[in-house]
């Protein structure tokens, strides 16, 4: 049985993300977790120091709590599980994350979801009006600057996918109400689920970043 390394940015195992995954790797694959937050308490990690201007990042604790951490914090964790989890003989190493990270140093494969999910939207989207969900308020900022162009327009919104459902059924409504011609959930963390909420909903396409990005993965793994 092939191995697959999974890393996310916060605790592993992530029962919230690896169910959607094997809907589309199937069971020929072994998957070995780890989590930069692994070593970390939940009050060491809320009591990181954000400022105003800091990249923020998205992620859960081993029981589900959702936290915020920085970029700066976590690049140095992350490389350290990519470290760790390598000697396993592991040939492709996954990062249960859809943010922009400099480049990991790894003899493995290190996909990252980022460029997977851009080039998804990149090769679908030409013109017209595209969706972006942010599991966090903080990082819509930057979605036009991040996603737009001349002939494509950008409405960003967000909503947790740790949080109560009925945050994500006003953001559904509010989804609706755009007349998008395709929408993204851009967090590893948004799952089929919500998916099927918004595309009912909406009546538009809709891209889920964990399955896409599990489609990539199982054909380098195959």
């Amino acid at each position: 049985m092939k191995k697959i390394g999974l890393i996310t940015i916060g605790q592993s195992p992530r029962s919230d993300i690896i169910p959607d995954m094997k809907m589309i790797l199937g069971h020929d694959y072994e998957i070995l977790e780890a989590g930069a937050l692994d070593d970390h308490t939940l009050k060491e990690v809320q009591q990181l120091e954000i400022g105003p201007d800091d990249p923020i990042l998205v992620t859960r604790m081993r029981d589900g709590t959702e936290v915020k951490i920085t970029k700066e914090f976590i690049v140095p964790l992350i490389q350290q599980r990519i470290t760790e989890i390598e000697k396993m003989g592991l040939e492709v190493v996954l990062l249960l994350c859809t943010g922009r990270f400099p480049e990991f140093k790894s003899k493995a494969l290190i996909v990252m979801p980022s460029e997977v999910v851009r080039g998804a939207v990149n090769a679908t989207l030409r013109h017209g009006r595209l969706g972006v969900v942010y599991p966090a308020k903080e990082q819509t900022t930057e979605a036009a600057k991040e996603w737009g162009r001349d002939e494509l327009k950008v409405y960003a919104d967000a909503a947790s996918p740790y949080g109560p459902e009925e945050e994500l059924e006003r953001l559904a409504g509010r989804l609706a109400d755009k007349d998008l011609d395709l929408i993204l959930l851009n967090c590893m963390g948004f799952g089929y689920k919500m998916k099927q909420l918004i595309k009912e909903r909406t009546g538009k396409p809709v891209i889920e970043a964990n399955t896409l990005v599990a489609r990539v993965l199982k054909e380098l793994a195959s």
